[in-house]
């Protein structure tokens, strides 16, 4: 009893936060580490340069020496400092993640009982078989695993594991065996629910796809037996004429595969006929923490989970080949189809690949794909935000992080690209089916420097029914609102030319436009920016990490009533 204490969910996640963030800071504490090392070496080139001068300048020498002495001591003291406080940091990172972190007994925990009960309600006789309860995870990956675990388990009892009498008929034992096994893998939990039912037959697959009219025939008969397997995961296919309340009322394992998508995992499945079905889930450990390789595409700084890219390479034309009309790339004995990730994400037009280009090879459950990228930064072991509100809906992405200069990155989405790389159409987040009529009118002008965050922020205030045009400066903003009106503007802070300050002072100070609300949307939170901010008039004033909340659309709706 004196060796243990509980805390809460809420007090957890306040730790988490606060460990994460003073993470961050010591990472930008680096970076002005290695600004005084450079002021402390510009110091005493500047004393060897005044040395060629003479006399007349040794006292300014002196002093220069001095002034070098001086920032070399900061850096050495503000080195050891940093040391220390990565050091104790690392410590309070390491035993906060131990604390998030659960056995997976507590999500196998009532699978035994209902087991039992659902097959004996089915005439069946099934072994549940559980291996691998000691891995551990976090908890939040362990709650959000709960569901798509369920439906995966209903769906093996109902449509998987035959009855007795089929069972013994076709040669196997009259009990059926219902596996859930578990094992870590570096940094990924890998999941298992086997059962030895009767398996998957891909040409029976095949003609329901076509029945219910997902494919033609022609299409339908040239899918391979793995790619008849994954019509499962897609919305609205079933085996079934009719949908029963025990393998989900009607909804498909569509929704499996987009929960753990939405974790950053993926879901794949092995069968044969008579055989049994294997689905297998592959998720992150933490939710929180995750090795991050971080890459370069244009003027943009993005994410990709390190465990989902393979191998890097320069593109040579021996390997380059076409595939159905669509560019490829020769791999290891392997044809992966090749794309550029700017392409993909909507930042520049469809181009051939050139040799000598840098490419990722990504690997997902859902298949592979050779992307071009224009520089691989760094990898890092890194806080991961998640994103929630209506930012959460875009499939390109599985969250976010913070860089060291305080500007946020978006994580991609291995799986997503994987299958735009194979044919998938661009990003796009859909506008609301119902937008309501008054925001409808509503007109947005979003400026930023930045293509991916100008798209970003526009795509999430079209998806609640405002109209968007976007500038790239304030200049430009200038520009687009001279052309037409609007009912709001939302700003980036930094940027080159006219920044987001000097429009909004134009803006407050025009004679027509200055009850026009301004809100300014950077990666720069400390109270000092927030005060020039809202001097300068600006009506409301959001950091980018609090993008992946709901905060801007709360705002703009406040703002524009």
């Amino acid at each position: 009893m004196d060796t243990a204490v509980r805390i809460g969910v809420a007090s957890l996640d306040v730790l988490t936060s606060a460990a994460t963030n003073l993470a961050q800071v010591a990472r930008r504490r680096e970076r002005a580490n290695a600004r005084r090392l450079a002021l402390a070496r510009e110091l005493g080139q500047l004393a060897r340069e005044a040395e060629d001068l003479g006399p007349a300048a040794a006292s300014l020498v002196a002093r220069l020496g001095t002034a070098k002495e001086l920032a070399a001591a900061l850096h050495r003291e503000s080195k050891l400092l940093s040391n220390e406080e990565l050091r104790d940091l690392g410590m309070v990172m390491e035993e906060v993640q131990g604390l998030r972190m659960l056995p997976l007994s507590v999500l196998f925990e009532p699978y035994p009982r209902m087991v039992r009960d659902l097959s004996r309600a089915l005439g069946k006789e099934v072994e549940l078989v559980i291996d691998g309860e000691d891995t551990r995870a976090d908890r939040a990956v362990v709650e959000a695993l709960r569901e798509p675990l369920m439906h995966l388990v209903r769906n093996a009892l109902d449509h998987g594991l035959e009855t007795r009498v089929d069972r013994v008929s076709s040669g196997k034992h009259p009990r059926g065996c219902l596996t859930l096994r578990a094992a870590r893998e570096g940094s990924r939990i890998i999941l298992r629910v086997e059962d030895d039912g009767m398996g998957m037959d891909p040409a029976a697959l095949r003609r329901i796809a076509v029945r219910k009219g997902f494919l033609d025939e022609s299409a339908a008969n040239a899918l391979s037996d793995a790619a008849s397997r994954e019509l499962i995961f897609q919305a609205g296919f079933t085996s079934r004429e009719v949908a029963t309340d025990l393998s989900g009322r009607g909804v498909g394992l569509d929704a499996v595969r987009a929960s753990i998508q939405g974790l950053g995992g993926d879901v794949g499945v092995e069968s044969a006929p008579g055989w049994g079905t294997i689905f297998e889930l592959r998720v992150p450990v933490s939710l929180t923490v995750a090795p991050l390789l971080f890459i370069q595409v244009g003027t943009e700084t993005l994410a990709l989970s390190a465990t989902h890219v393979s191998r890097a390479l320069k593109v040579e034309p021996l390997h380059l080949c076409e595939v159905a009309g669509r560019p490829a790339l020769l791999v290891e004995g392997r044809v992966l189809p090749l794309a550029s990730l700017g392409t993909l994400l909507g930042l520049v037009p469809e181009r051939p690949v050139e040799e000598g280009e840098l490419v990722l090879v990504v690997r997902s459950q859902g298949g592979a794909a050779a992307l071009v990228v224009d520089r691989v930064l760094e990898e890092r072991v890194q806080a991961i935000l998640p994103l929630r509100g209506l930012v959460a809906r875009f499939s390109h992405l599985t969250g976010a992080t913070s860089l060291a200069d305080g500007r946020l990155a978006m994580v991609l989405s291995a799986a997503y690209l994987t299958a735009s790389a194979h044919g998938t159409s661009a990003v796009r987040l859909p506008r609301s089916a119902t937008p309501d009529v008054e925001a409808r009118r509503r007109r947005i002008l979003v400026v930023d420097d930045s293509p991916l965050t100008r798209e970003l922020i526009s795509n999430l205030l079209e998806a609640v029914g405002y109209d968007t045009v976007m500038a790239a400066d304030g200049a430009e903003a200038l520009d687009v609102l001279a052309a037409a009106p609007v009912d709001l503007v939302v700003t980036d802070l930094e940027m080159p030319g006219m920044d987001g300050l000097e429009l909004t002072r134009h803006l407050k100070g025009h004679p027509v436009r200055s009850r026009l609300p301004v809100v300014i949307l950077t990666t720069r939170g400390g109270e000092e920016d927030r005060r020039r901010g809202l001097a300068a008039g600006a009506d409301g004033y959001i950091t980018k990490g609090d993008l992946v909340r709901q905060d801007l659309v709360d705002v703009v709706g406040r703002l524009l009533g």
